[in-house]
């Protein structure tokens, strides 16, 4: 049974969007001409807006890797929407996480992160193969099936702005410090790592945010 269902099977509201407006400041609007207000292209609060999340070679297979590339309204591998679950409460009622995430982050909204290059839906989301750990690789998977593909924004406030801690939700370890959406510099490999509660320029390669607009064509990719 897909996630979708076991959380209609529970009883709960399923609000699905494009962007994450109404659970907060992100919104969509963003990548490919093409993919334009349906797409969000995601940066690295470590890094600015020079560099999105990217899907090297824009293959989208299940299992490929992502990192950090150059931000270009030409690359269809930068094309991300945003789909909202429902909460994290909604979640652990329907036995899809754990009740450390829920007592720690129950208010908080749950959203899978969709590989949509050119305004394509790919069937694949953000997430891990297996469990999420420190260094485990972020891969494309496929969307609705396990809670490896859904993770949970916690908002951070920074002198540059809000950011987002991208938790993921099959997170089984010390829930203070959960695993996270982490870069280790553009161009490497997106991992998950245990949150690092220190202060916001500590942890910006853990904190995340979206651009607004399309992308230039002109940037080198």
């Amino acid at each position: 049974m897909s996630i979708k269902s076991k959380l209609v099977t529970a009883a709960t509201t399923l609000a699905v969007m494009a962007g994450v407006g109404a659970a907060g400041t992100l919104t969509a609007n963003a990548a490919t001409p093409k993919c334009g207000a349906a797409c969000s292209d995601f940066y690295s609060g470590a890094t600015g807006t020079a560099f999105v999340l990217d899907t090297p070679n824009t293959a989208g297979q299940p299992g490929q890797g992502l990192t950090l590339a150059k931000a270009s309204g030409a690359s269809k591998g930068e094309d991300f929407s945003v789909e909202a679950l429902g909460t994290v409460r909604d979640f652990y009622r329907a036995g899809l996480l754990s009740g450390g995430l829920n007592k720690l982050y129950g208010g908080l909204f749950v959203y899978e992160i969709d590989y949509t290059p050119g305004a394509t839906l790919s069937g694949l989301c953000l997430g891990t193969a297996g469990t999420p750990g420190a260094g485990t690789p972020v891969t494309l998977e496929p969307c609705g099936v396990k809670a490896k593909t859904v993770w949970i924004f916690a908002q951070q406030k920074t002198n540059s702005g809000t950011f987002y801690a991208l938790i993921n939700a099959a997170t089984s370890n010390s829930f203070q410090h959960p695993y996270v959406l982490t870069t280790l510099k553009p161009g490497a490999p997106l991992i998950t790592a245990p949150l690092v509660a220190s202060t916001a320029s500590g942890f910006s390669h853990q904190l995340w945010s979206t651009v607004v607009g399309v992308l230039p064509a002109s940037s080198a990719h």
